[in-house]
């Protein structure tokens, strides 16, 4: 099971840290309990190095989390990359997600033009 810690900081950041398990067993659950009304602030930091295994719905958290944060306007950065997800990320090229990112909304405008 994942734990799920939301901190608000003074200095308008939001730290998110996220360790255990991060899988289908627990991913609805964490989304509803944590992430579904989530508010964050101008800057928002996500700490992934304790997460000591994840899967696919694990992963889709995550993007979603990212893409959550983003709607809201604030920017994100990954602090931490446990060893879990570094291999889960190196495995199926998901690395601009977590490491060589810049911003979600422009990998997403990025995928708009390939489509056109």
């Amino acid at each position: 099971m994942a734990e799920i810690k939301i901190t608000q900081k003074q200095n308008n950041s939001t730290e998110i840290t996220i360790s255990g398990e991060l899988t289908i067993y627990c991913a609805m659950d964490a989304y509803q309990q944590h992430f579904q009304q989530l508010k964050v602030k101008e800057i928002t930091l996500f700490q992934f190095g304790n997460i000591s295994e994840i899967d696919t719905a694990g992963v889709q958290l995550l993007i979603m989390l990212m893409k959550i944060v983003s709607e809201q306007k604030s920017s994100y950065q990954v602090t931490t990359l446990g060893e879990a997800l570094t291999d889960y990320s190196n495995l199926f090229q998901l690395n601009r997600y977590f490491i060589d990112f810049e911003d979600l909304t422009e990998l997403t405008s990025d995928n708009a033009e390939d489509k056109q």
